[in-house]
């Protein structure tokens, strides 16, 4: 049934003159391209799945029948859903055809294959898997489309966004949001998204074990006394093929080669189900030279896996040092994987084939492998009853790694161990950090394996969902569950099958509500997604409240002094990196480890401490906090709590030189241990107790944000003259009314207003206002006398909305849009609608030629307008695109447009940041933008001429770049575009105070 679907939905797109339009467009049909599109069904959404291949599920269907599993508690949704029906569909007795059920047992890896306390599945056969993947489909009556994408222009933007995808074919079809479900994430690149491709050095992360691993490949290596060359002990004679002489680099070192791939070969020993294996077509002995010395060497057994499913069929994948892995066989000289196109990755996928192929056949027939040896792999075949319109042989090459998104958020090595917890959950992993071998070289004059890295986790971790989204700026309409944002060592522990399941049917939740609120994907706020998931039943793990989201480990010389002598540890377990140290319990009071704060480390932060416990340890370790209001002085006890984050406390920090936490040794009754600190930033508006006063409030009056102070809140609130704060005697209230007055002699009374009191006395408003000294007065009440904006009147009135924000990649990347629209949307339910028309790389020349489609068409009531930033922008001569007066013009006839649409349109214009030259920009952002200064001053003086309300963000920016440098840069990482935390922190209060005019937030 599902067959005939796809062959007439691809029918149907073929003959379209224009693109097939959906709210969710999902490329790839593996295992996670179905979880996401039957997601997105039932979330009332309409939905393609486009499929390169005729048969769907990826891996899933294609002989990974053992599954990665790691641990069961990671199932969730409509992962947990599939290995349920495959469980009940192995509970009837017409599913064991070639075996009876008490014959197979119950083994699968780590685990039962069949939990009865779950009732889940996690051992299969292939077409099993297939049939309930098609059967979600069909309940769903999902769009399937089989077509491969045009990998040269087949995605195709506009305004910064995917538009469309086109196929080789022609067809095309356009979404609202698209999901890259490929195992390539071929999506990346024509949508501009950042990626990598190969190992990340050790540095890049502060891992240990990524990059090239000459010395740490010990696993499913290769015997010793291996010759490498052609002729044994000639070097003159060259190197086997595929053998290189060196790893190509210092082990921890980066490069970009890409970990082994196979396919999971299924065959079966039932004689009336076996199709036997012919030698493939140029077939070349010396292409297994290797195999035939490894067997001189001593091996006899080991060749692969013979993991077993039901019905006397395997899962066999790659076991030992010469195994069905096709080691250096998918990348070359200025080529790997993903630079191929389709028939070349086909043609490629075919050499992987032959390859296994001829191994099976060389094991079972060729007269240098010991007769011994070929009995034992002369009863293996393909079975009959698989693969059965492909020469019985999986669809799916093992793609293990591709191409990994580079966003905001990468998962790596501290995150998989937990010692780094992603703060933004959705969905869990729990297999060991996995890396098969990457390469061979000649080590010791013997051929040797390089890459396999085998780590096991003790836990399941979260993984972050920013890592699942393109950085902010970049493409705001897609989502990556498969070619997330990991290094090469976590993808090794997420890229399994069960979790690229979760994070798809996560992804698909994200994409609903993105369209729902019509905001970028980077601005989905977790807080809301997060219940979201809860309720489709995905595993997400605890919050992640308390866990440190940065970390400085012992052995970070950057950031770490040691002062004594203190020895390095590995004895007792749970410490963060490669060990610890101990004073050794000697030289009380001479010895301290300060660990200084890492980069952006600046507002509240929660403040960890990790040690490895033990009775002989010191029970009041001296931990010293240099935060910005001084040195605070704690004991711990470290007999007690080890292996694990402990806090310590809540401090500001301001991020100047000085500040830090120290372990000292002083009077300490034990051996004192320093591993590593952590911290977890606070929210300025989190309310952890929610007691009506933030943590941050909270902490600097010294109250615990954990524990409720609401009544005493209240009791402050009700009777400030019994708590003696002040009296209706010592309280003026002083309304302003006109800002700017002239001084008139000694009585007036200054006013200035900043967001940064920790930098520049640069404020965003200066009053000046003469007052009546009747009497001494030494508490003032402040408010600014003027209406909020029209959009929140009509908000609070009951009115619906429609607001349409216009402008570039700072409005089109949609942060402070999804913050104002979650303000305004929590406050006044089901009346705002936000249409967010960025035009991310445009100035006001295009906002001008885009006006009717952008903005009037869609009726808006409010419309917020910001250009000056790319307006500013110098061609390469040092010209400007757009001088200030044609600027001026253009932002003036779009305003005269929307008014004589609507005379009672609300126009709001906006101010932005500042900007610097980061080196890890796209450009040279403030050389090229020198006279920004005169765009903002310009919409300053339109707002003033046509009375129009202005939200004049720069002066903030520019007070917060010129007192807290470090800061800023870290706010603004590309060197134009802040991220979340700089949008909350500076933006979106003034953007609240402005809007309610300075009447309190809600």
């Amino acid at each position: 049934m599902n067959r005939f679907l796809i062959l007439a939905a691809a029918s149907i797109a073929t003959a379209s003159a224009v693109p097939v339009q959906k709210d969710v467009v999902v490329y790839g049909g593996t295992s996670g391209g179905v979880i996401a599109a039957v997601q997105s069904a039932r979330s009332g959404k309409s939905v393609v799945l486009v499929s390169p291949t005729a048969h769907l599920g990826g891996l899933t269907t294609s002989g990974l029948g053992w599954t990665d599993l790691g641990k069961s508690s990671i199932l969730g949704g409509l992962s947990r859903e599939f290995y349920h029906r495959l469980y009940l569909h192995y509970q009837q007795g017409s599913a064991w055809n070639w075996q009876t059920r008490e014959s197979y047992g119950n083994a699968g890896q780590g685990g039962p294959a069949f939990n009865a306390t779950l009732e889940i599945a996690s051992v299969f056969e292939p077409k099993v898997a297939e049939a309930v993947f098609n059967q979600l489909l069909t309940e769903q009556s999902v769009t399937v489309v089989t077509g491969r994408l045009d990998l040269d222009e087949g995605v195709v933007m506009n305004s910064g966004k995917i538009a469309h995808i086109r196929l080789e074919d022609g067809s095309e079809y356009a979404g609202k949001m698209f999901i890259d479900a490929s195992y390539e994430g071929d999506l990346l690149p024509g949508a501009g998204v950042s990626f990598t491709v190969g190992r990340e050095a050790n540095a890049t992360h502060g891992e240990t074990v990524n990059g090239i691993q000459a010395a740490g490949a010990t696993k499913n290596q290769l015997r010793d006394n291996i010759d490498p060359y052609l002729t044994p002990g000639n070097a003159a004679s060259g190197l086997l093929p595929g053998v290189n002489s060196g790893p190509g680099g210092t082990d921890g070192s980066a490069d970009h080669r890409l970990q082994a791939y196979c396919f999971r070969m299924v065959l079966t020993d039932t004689v009336a189900n076996r199709v036997m294996i012919a030698q493939p077509p140029g077939y070349n002995e010396a292409d297994y030279e290797l195999l035939f010395r490894s067997i001189e060497a001593g091996q006899t057994s080991g060749f692969f896996k013979f993991d077993l499913m039901p019905n006397r069929k395997t899962d066999s994948n790659n076991t030992g040092g010469i195994s069905t892995d096709f080691i250096g066989k998918n990348y070359g000289p200025g080529w790997d994987w993903t630079t191929l196109d389709h028939d070349a990755r086909l043609a490629l996928a075919k050499q992987h084939e032959n390859w296994q192929r001829g191994l099976v056949w060389t094991l079972q027939n060729h007269p240098r492998v010991p007769e011994s040896i070929r009995n034992n792999y002369a009863k293996w075949g393909l079975p009959a009853d698989e693969f059965t319109d492909n020469g019985n042989w999986p669809y799916q090459l093992y793609v293990r790694e591709a191409r990994r998104m580079v966003s905001d958020f990468v998962m790596n090595q501290h995150h998989c161990t937990g010692a780094l917890v992603a703060p933004d959950s959705v969905g869990l992993a729990a297999y060991a950090m996995d890396s098969h071998n990457v390469q061979r070289h000649v080590k010791n004059g013997m051929v040797k394996n390089e890459g396999d890295i085998q780590l096991s986790l003790a836990n399941p971790y979260p993984i972050s969902y920013r890592s699942i989204v393109p950085k902010i700026g970049q493409c705001p309409n897609l989502f990556v569950p498969w070619s997330l944002s990991a290094s090469h060592m976590a993808f090794g522990s997420i890229r399994m099958e069960p979790v690229f399941m979760a994070l798809s049917q996560s992804a698909a939740i994200a994409a609903s509500y993105a369209i729902d609120q019509d905001i970028a994907v980077q601005s989905v706020p977790y807080a809301q997604l997060r219940p979201l998931l809860l309720s489709a039943g995905q595993a997400l793990g605890d919050t992640s409240i308390g866990l440190p989201t940065s970390i400085v480990d012992n052995t970070d010389t950057a950031l770490v002094t040691v002062t004594g002598d203190w020895l390095s540890g590995t004895s007792a377990t749970g410490f963060v990196g490669s060990d610890y140290l101990h004073d050794n319990n000697a030289g009380q009071g001479t010895k301290q480890v300060r660990f200084a704060l890492p980069a952006g480390t600046t507002g509240f932060q929660r403040v960890f401490l990790r040690w490895t416990a033990h009775t002989n340890r010191a029970s009041n370790a001296a931990v010293e906090i240099h935060h910005a209001g001084g040195t605070s002085l704690q004991a711990v006890d470290q007999r007690a709590n080890g292996g694990k984050w402990n806090l310590v406390g809540f401090y500001q920090f301001t991020g100047a030189p000085g500040e830090g936490i120290t372990v000292k040794n002083t009077a300490a009754n034990g051996y004192v241990i320093a591993d590593a600190v952590g911290f977890f930033p606070v929210d300025p508006y989190e309310d952890t107790d929610n007691d009506g006063m933030t943590d941050a409030q909270e902490i600097t009056l010294g109250l615990d944000p954990y524990v409720s102070d609401e009544p005493f809140i209240n009791a402050v609130k009700g009777h400030p003259s019994f708590f003696g704060l002040f009296t209706e005697e010592n309280i003026f209230d002083l309304r302003i009314t006109r800002p700017g007055l002239s001084p008139s002699g000694p009585a007036n009374f200054q006013l200035a207003f900043s967001l940064w009191p920790t930098g520049s006395p640069t404020s965003f408003a200066d009053y000046t206002l003469p007052i009546q000294k009747s009497r001494p007065r030494d508490f003032f009440r402040v408010a600014l006398d003027t209406a909020p904006s029209s959009l929140v009147s009509a908000l609070a009135a009951g009115q619906p909305r429609k607001v349409v924000v216009y402008g570039t990649s700072l409005t089109a990347g949609g942060a402070w849009v999804g913050g104002m629209n979650s303000w305004l949307s929590a406050e006044y339910p089901g009346l705002l609608t936000v249409v967010n028309s960025g035009l991310s790389g445009k100035n006001s020349a295009e906002g001008l030629a885009q006006l009717n489609t952008k903005v009037l068409a869609h009726n808006p009531d409010t419309v917020f307008i910001e250009f000056a930033m790319n307006d500013a922008f110098l061609y390469s001569d040092g010209t400007p695109q757009l001088s200030v007066a044609q600027a001026r013009s253009n932002l003036i006839t779009m305003i005269d447009a929307i008014k004589g649409q609507n005379p009672a349109a609300e126009i709001i214009l906006q101010t932005m940041n500042t900007v610097w030259d980061s080196p890890a920009g796209s450009n040279a952002s403030a050389t090229l933008r020198p006279n920004l200064p005169s765009y903002y001053q310009m919409y300053r003086e339109v707002a003033a001429e046509r009375g129009l309300l202005l939200i004049d963000h720069h002066p903030n920016w520019a007070a917060l770049q010129q007192g807290d440098l470090a800061t800023f840069q870290g706010f603004v990482p590309d060197g134009v575009h802040p991220v979340s935390q700089g949008i909350g922190k500076v933006t979106l209060p003034l953007l609240k105070w402005k809007l309610s005019g300075g009447k309190p937030l809600p």
